[in-house]
C-alpha cells in the first residue's frame, strides 16, 4: 500500500466522515435555510431563477478550467511529485484566466440571450472572477483530499459558508437584490483562498513537465469529459429549457430540485471521503468490498430518514414557511424526489468505478444520460411545461439500475442487506409523519416539532433494526478518534 497503510486509511476515513457530516450538515442547513426559506419568502421567485441561471452560465465555463488535473492527482497510485503539483497548477490557472476573460466579455451576451437585467450580467461576471480566485484553493485541496486530512477542509467551508449567506442576508434585507449575491459571492472566495492557504499552506510555483502531464492527463481527461457530461445533463435546465419555461419556471424548478436533492448532501460528504478512501484500496479486493458496503449503509442510515421525512413534510413546508407562491412547485418537488432515491445506489457505484480507475465506463454511461435527458426534457418541456422537467428526470433515473450491474464486475457488493434496515425504518417514520403532519402542523413551530418527533421515531425504529452494525460502526468511530 503506498504511502498510507490500512490501518491509519480506515481510521482516518472513518474520522473524515464523522467530521464531515457533522459540520457540513450543519452547513448546508443554513444555505439551505437561507436561500430556500428564507430568502424564498423575501424575494421573487424571477430573482432566484436569475441567481440560478448565472450560476449555471458560470459553471458550465468552470468545468473547462480543470481536466480532471485535480481528481487525478487523488487517485494517483504512486506518490505524487514536486512536477506533478506544479504541472497541475499550470495548466489550470492558464484555462482558468483564459475562461475568466471569456466569461466577463461574454456576460452582456449571456444576459440578453435569457433576458436578465443589468444586475444579472454583473452577477455574473462577480460569479466568474470567482471562479479565478477560488482556483487558488485546488492544489493544497486534494493534497489534503489524498491524504484523508479533512479537518482543514471543513475549516475553510464554514467560514466560506457563513461569510455568503451572513453578507448575502445583510444585503437582501437593505434591498441590494441581485447585487447581495455578487457581493457575497466574491467576499465568499477571498475569504476561503487566505484561510486554506493558512490552514494548510503550498508553496505557489509555475512549471510543466510533459511526463507528468501524460500521466494525470491519462486519467483526467476522461474524469472531467465524464463531469462535463453531468454538468450538461444537470445544467440543461438554467442553460437550454430557461428559454421555454422563463425565470419564473426555472425558479420553481431549482427550489423543487434544491429541495428534492437535499438528502444528496449526506451523499457528498461520503463521496468527499469515500473517493480517496477506495482510491487507496484498489489493489485489495477484500478491503474494497467491505468499504463500499460500509459506505452504502452509512450513505442511506442519514440519506434516507431525510429524504422520506421531505416526503412527508413538504406540503407543510410550502404552506406554512415558504408560502403558498411555491405551491406549482410541489409536483416537481415529487418528480426530482424518484431520481434522489436512486441516486443512493448509482452515484456510489460510479464513485467506485473511478476510485479503481474505471473511468472510461463511467464516461459512457455519462454519455448515455446526457443523450437521453437532452433528447427527454425538451420533448417533456414542450408536452408538460416545467414539470416536464421532472417526469424527465424521474423516468431517466430508473435507469441506474445499470450501475449496479457494472459495479459487480469488478466488486461483489451486497446490496439490499446493507440498505434495508435504513429503507424500511425511514418509510414507516415517513408514513406516520405524513399522517399526522395534516393534523399537527399549523405554522413553522408546529412543523419543528413534527421533525423532531419524526427524528426521534426513526432512531427507536434503526436501533431496533440494525443495533448491532451501529454498534460496530460506533466503536470504529470510538477507535479513530482514539489515537
Amino acid at each position: 500500500m503506498n504511502q498510507l497503510d490500512l490501518s491509519t486509511i480506515s481510521k482516518r476515513a472513518v474520522a473524515g466522515a464523522l467530521s464531515l457530516t457533522f459540520r457540513r450538515v450543519a452547513l448546508q442547513a443554513i444555505s439551505f435555510i437561507t436561500i430556500n426559506l428564507i430568502l424564498a419568502r423575501i424575494l421573487s421567485v424571477s430573482t432566484l431563477g436569475i441567481f440560478n441561471i448565472a450560476t449555471a452560465a458560470v459553471s458550465f465555463f468552470s468545468f473547462f478550467s480543470d481536466i480532471g488535473l485535480a481528481a487525478a492527482i487523488i487517485q494517483k497510485k504512486d506518490k505524487v511529485t514536486a512536477e506533478d503539483l506544479r504541472t497541475t497548477f499550470t495548466i489550470q490557472e492558464t484555462l482558468i484566466v483564459v475562461l475568466t476573460v471569456v466569461i466577463w466579455f461574454s456576460a452582456p451576451f449571456l444576459a440578453h440571450l435569457y433576458n436578465l437585467n443589468d444586475q444579472g450580467m454583473w452577477l455574473i461576471r462577480a460569479l466568474g472572477v470567482s471562479f479565478l480566485i477560488t482556483s487558488f484553493k485546488v492544489i493544497p485541496s486534494v493534497l489534503l483530499e489524498r491524504e484523508l486530512k479533512f479537518n482543514p477542509l471543513v475549516g475553510v467551508e464554514i467560514l466560506e459558508t457563513l461569510t455568503f449567506n451572513v453578507v448575502l442576508l445583510i444585503l437582501v434585507l437593505m434591498k441590494a437584490d441581485l447585487a447581495a449575491f455578487s457581493a457575497a459571492t466574491l467576499l465568499r472566495a477571498m475569504v476561503g483562498v487566505v484561510t486554506i492557504y493558512l490552514l494548510a499552506p503550498w508553496k505557489i510555483g509555475f512549471g510543466f513537465s510533459r511526463s507528468s502531464a501524460k500521466v494525470l492527463l491519462n486519467f483526467g481527461i476522461p474524469y472531467q469529459l465524464n463531469s462535463l457530461l453531468s454538468l450538461l445533463k444537470d445544467r440543461l435546465v438554467p442553460l437550454v429549457i430557461a428559454k421555454m419555461i422563463g425565470s419564473v419556471g426555472v425558479g420553481y424548478v431549482t427550489w423543487a430540485q434544491n429541495l428534492a436533492f437535499l438528502p444528496l448532501e449526506v451523499m457528498n460528504i461520503v463521496i468527499r471521503v469515500s473517493f480517496p478512501t477506495f482510491a487507496r484500496l484498489q489493489e485489495d479486493q477484500k478491503m474494497l468490498k467491505v468499504a463500499v458496503e460500509k459506505s452504502l449503509f452509512l450513505t442511506t442510515l442519514f440519506l434516507y430518514p431525510m429524504f422520506f421525512g421531505l416526503l412527508a413534510l413538504a406540503p407543510s413546508l410550502v404552506a406554512h414557511v415558504v408560502s403558498d407562491k411555491w405551491q406549482p412547485a410541489l409536483p416537481v418537488f415529487y418528480l426530482f424526489s424518484v431520481s434522489t432515491f436512486w441516486a443512493t445506489l448509482s452515484t456510489t457505484f460510479t464513485n467506485t468505478l473511478n476510485a479503481i480507475g474505471q473511468i472510461k465506463l463511467t464516461l459512457k454511461l455519462m454519455i448515455f444520460w446526457t443523450v437521453i435527458t437532452w433528447i427527454l426534457t425538451p420533448l417533456l418541456t414542450i408536452k408538460y411545461g416545467f414539470i416536464g422537467v421532472g417526469i424527465s428526470s424521474a423516468a431517466i433515473s430508473f435507469t441506474s439500475i445499470i450501475t449496479i450491474i457494472i459495479v459487480k464486475r469488478f466488486v461483489e457488493v451486497e446490496i439490499w442487506k446493507n440498505i434495508w434496515q435504513p429503507l424500511v425504518a425511514s418509510m414507516v417514520m415517513g408514513a406516520i409523519v405524513f399522517y399526522f403532519s395534516q393534523f399537527l402542523v399549523y405554522d413553522t413551530l408546529s412543523l419543528l416539532e413534527m421533525v423532531i418527533a419524526g427524528a426521534a421515531i426513526y432512531l427507536g425504529l434503526i436501533i431496533i433494526l440494525a443495533k448491532d452494525k451501529i454498534s460496530q460502526n460506533l466503536q470504529e468511530v470510538k477507535s479513530a478518534f482514539s489515537n
